[in-house]
């Protein structure tokens, strides 16, 4: 019984095994046909002469005009960043060369049996993991990333380890995602006008493949065909644009940086994000501050107090395309950061490079170099945008574009603005020293934006007027406590200042620069979390809250409120400061063909720098005016000792309306008979000044006071119809004193009675005001020479605004319109004044002077008709 058992159980075993190793034979030899199949088509694919192939992070195959990535498995569903790069262009007024003109992408790739995904991914909303997976897995499936292009997988590699697509249409094709023109740019006057493109599938080609260890980049020549618009006319059709574009990939860190909690009472760059949690009764909007990842090399001596590098410097790499003069003063300006580094700790944390010559891996269209650019365009500007981690706000990678025209800008800035108090700046062309010194300058202000740091126009006004003329005040300060603020050069200093020791310049770092650098960068390792640090953070600016050398105003950008944050302005006292600046201007304007006449035979110089002065001039009536209704802003946390808003006081708003009152009937002096009488035949400048002078006190003065009104008390409150009798009794002054009018009191009644008709014979309802800059702004004429290209400052890399909401105060970012939707009915204010003014011309019918009388007759004619 035994034996026959055994003899069962090794015939089943025998068949059993039989069977076993037929099923392995019969697997093997499918693997061996499947590993055949893939090899073969994947031969197939890249067995041609037209194959070229680079590998690295992702391997990637050009054939025949083809794109295909060998695209590695182990990257699948891993976050990566796609962005476009002009390297090249037949037109930079469409885009300069080396910029970036659209944010990166962030995306993954994902495979679903045979197809692989790019999606696009909405990294708007987190949350803590921690007791939160409920809300994970919700988050899960509502981001899922929108498929931007869905890939057949046409071959696997030899080890089955990458799959092989085509991703040519997205890379050469008509990509939205990816646009390479820059919809700010020269042709458009910084967006001002309307740009159509078409894209010309016919024309456009796939150029060039590279791959590194951690990005790739694909070249593409893109073609379009551009038409702009402004208004109904064409100012181009049609016209011919073509672009060769690199496109970078790069991979994102696997685990993002822990996050800086952002503050919206310093100026820094946020990424805003949305935060649900278990624990709150309600999502919260959050904000990142945008920064590079500073990490001391050598902790424990870090820890010790002595200066380390960062494992990983910020490093710029400087374009060697840049007149020779320019490379020493933008890498000084650049490296200048470097002061307010050390006092964290840090040394040589801000770096300066050439293009490398001999480095076969440098590209400066590769999203891993942060790099300075030289733009040879018209336009006079530079920008300094950045690219961040979207998951963190870590700063990846940063850009400079310094263009040509620049000079021309720092010329005009730098003469007009202090040639009454520097000889040496009363030349054609500046000395290397002072405009190596003003390159230097805006280097450093762009690399400040750069490191997350955003303007601060307020930081000026937290100095006294007085102290600008002070040399061992400016000596230690400058005209500014921060180089991020619009305030150029010292043109409160008057004739012999500079001689005393005033300086005349910005100071290299201000005390809030160094604020800037120590709450964005300083190594806080003794602290676990996000929300440990930020009580650090948080606490630092609170104690620094009432002092006006630490205070951050907002760039204005569509709503000027805030007459103490405004770009161009020194001092607290901005009629102070502009009566000084006046002053210069006639000082010049006097002294212009005494320091031209020798070497200007043309005039175009001086034609070029008249434009400039009456350009300035406006900016200093714009800074007295917008005191009218103005109303001062502050970001608050509880405990700070400023409101968040607080109106303007009356006496301010009236002292701003004398001066502006007093220069409408003093503007004569802008007609400098010895030097216009050599330029072309124009106009009158005064009179034009004087009548938008005028209107813009009249209709937007008046429209800007309600809303200032409602948020002062009643006896602080500057009423629309006490502004209105105050600009009245200014105008009528010598009417109301029955004296004969000069010419300059006639022009400025003329102005008056067109402003008051326009809006004392309306009978449009208004219950909702927007402000907005363009009806805020006192405009100046241009004369003599046109001007063709217009100083831009926009940057599309400003990041996340502020959700809706109904405060009045906007948190991060810029200040915006302010929806007013209670202002009281005005109409019948400005139909009051212009009855008072139809009565007192009526009494002045017959005045003993002939050209008053007429004068009289004509505007009192010019009321009737219009109230018919």
């Amino acid at each position: 019984m035994k034996h026959k058992l055994y003899v069962l159980i090794c015939i089943l075993s025998v068949t059993l095994f039989s069977d076993i190793t037929a099923a392995e034979r019969k697997k093997k030899k499918d693997e061996e046909k499947t590993s055949a199949k893939k090899e073969n088509a994947y031969d197939k694919l890249f067995d041609k002469k037209s194959h070229i192939k680079a590998e690295g992070l992702i391997t990637l195959h050009k054939v025949d005009g083809k794109l295909y990535f060998e695209f590695p498995l182990n990257l699948l569903n891993k976050d990566m960043l796609i962005a476009s790069t002009i390297t090249e262009t037949s037109d930079n007024g469409d885009g300069l060369v080396g910029q970036k003109p659209m944010n990166p992408i962030h995306v993954q790739f994902t495979k679903t049996d045979s197809t692989i995904q790019l999606r696009l991914i909405d990294g708007l909303s987190i949350t803590t993991k921690e007791g939160n997976d409920n809300i994970e897995r919700a988050l899960a499936k509502s981001n899922i990333g929108s498929i931007l292009g869905n890939y057949k997988v046409l071959a696997y590699n030899a080890d089955s380890s990458a799959v092989v697509f085509e991703t040519t249409e997205f890379f050469a094709g008509d990509n939205k995602q990816l646009d390479v023109i820059d919809p700010y740019g020269a042709n458009t006057y910084g967006g001002y006008l309307n740009r159509q493109s078409t894209f010309q599938s016919d024309k456009s080609f796939l150029e060039g493949i590279k791959a590194f260890k951690d990005n790739v980049a694909i070249r593409s020549v893109l073609s379009y065909k551009c038409t702009i618009i402004y208004g109904r006319s064409y100012i181009e059709y049609e016209k011919p644009l073509t672009i060769l574009a690199t496109r970078s990939i790069i991979l994102l860190p696997g685990t993002p940086a822990r996050p800086r909690i952002a503050d919206p009472r310093i100026g820094i760059f946020p990424t805003g994000k949305i935060k649900y949690t278990n624990k709150d009764n309600r999502a919260k909007v959050v904000y990142f501050s945008n920064r590079w990842k500073l990490e001391p090399s050598d902790e424990a001596t870090f820890k010790a107090g002595k200066l380390v590098e960062p494992k990983k410097p910020i490093v710029f790499y400087i374009d060697n395309n840049f007149p020779e003069m320019w490379k020493k003063y933008i890498s000084m300006g650049i490296e200048d950061w470097n002061l307010a580094f050390e006092k964290i700790g840090f040394k040589n944390a801000v770096q300066t490079r050439p293009f490398p010559t001999d480095d076969p891996e440098f590209d400066p269209d590769n999203i891993k170099y942060s790099c300075v650019r030289y733009a040879p365009t018209p336009m006079a500007n530079a920008m300094g945008p950045s690219w961040t981690d979207p998951r963190s706000g870590e700063i990846i990678n940063a850009s400079v574009y310094i263009y040509h025209n620049l000079i021309n800008l720092l010329y005009s800035w730098r003469f007009i603005h202090t040639a009454a108090a520097d000889p040496d700046v009363r030349v054609k062309i500046l000395p290397e020293s002072i405009m190596g010194d003003a390159i230097r300058y805006v280097a450093r202000h762009e690399v400040g934006h750069c490191l997350g740091f955003m303007h601060n126009m307020a930081a000026s006004d937290a100095y006294p007027v007085e102290k600008l003329r002070d040399p061992e005040f400016t000596q230690a300060n400058g005209t500014t406590p921060s180089i991020m603020d619009y305030a150029r050069f010292n043109y409160v200093a008057q004739p012999g200042d500079k001689e005393k020791g005033v300086k005349l310049t910005p100071p290299i770092l201000g005390a809030y620069d160094y604020y800037l650098v120590k709450w964005n960068y300083s190594y806080l390792p003794e602290t676990k979390t996000a929300e440990e640090e930020s009580e650090i953070l948080t606490r630092w600016i609170s104690e620094k809250a009432g002092d006006p050398i630490y205070r951050y105003g907002k760039q204005q950008l569509s709503l000027i409120l805030d007459p103490t944050s405004l770009s161009e302005a020194l001092g607290d006292d901005a009629v102070k400061a502009s009566e000084y600046g006046i002053k210069n201007l006639k000082y010049i304007l006097s002294n212009l063909n005494t320091w031209f006449d020798a070497n200007d035979k043309d005039y175009t110089h001086r034609g070029m720098l008249y434009n400039e002065i009456l350009q300035q001039y406006g900016r200093y009536l714009n800074h007295v005016f917008f005191n009218i209704g103005g109303i001062y802003l502050n970001e608050k946390y509880v405990g700070d000792p400023r409101p968040s808003y607080q109106s303007v006081p009356k006496e301010k708003q009236k002292q701003a309306l004398k001066f502006l009152m007093t220069q409408a009937k003093e503007i004569e002096w802008v007609e400098n008979k010895e030097l216009l009488k050599n330029f072309p035949l124009i106009g009158s400048p005064a009179y034009d000044i004087q009548s938008s002078l005028v209107s813009q006190i009249i209709n937007s003065g008046s429209g800007r006071i309600p809303l200032c009104v409602t948020k002062s008390t009643p006896e602080e409150a500057y009423t629309t119809k006490e502004y209105l009798n105050d600009v009245y009794n200014y105008v009528w002054e010598n009417t109301l004193k029955n004296k004969s009018l000069s010419v300059s009191d006639r022009k400025l009644q003329i102005a008056f009675v067109d402003a008051v008709v326009n809006k004392g014979t309306s009978t449009q309802s208004k219950n909702s005001i927007m402000i907005g800059i363009t009806d805020n702004s006192i405009q100046m004429p241009d004369y003599v020479q046109q001007k063709s290209i217009e100083d831009f400052g926009y940057n599309t890399q400003y990041a996340f605004e502020r959700l809706q909401s109904p405060e009045e105060v906007s948190g991060f970012g810029f200040l915006f319109n302010v929806n007013f939707n209670n202002a009281p009915e005005q109409y019948h204010v400005y139909y009051g004044i212009l009855m008072k003014t139809k009565d007192l011309l009526q009494k002045n019918y017959n005045h003993p002077n002939i050209e008053t009388r007429n004068h009289y007759r004509l505007l009192l004619r010019q009321i009737e008709k219009a109230l018919k």
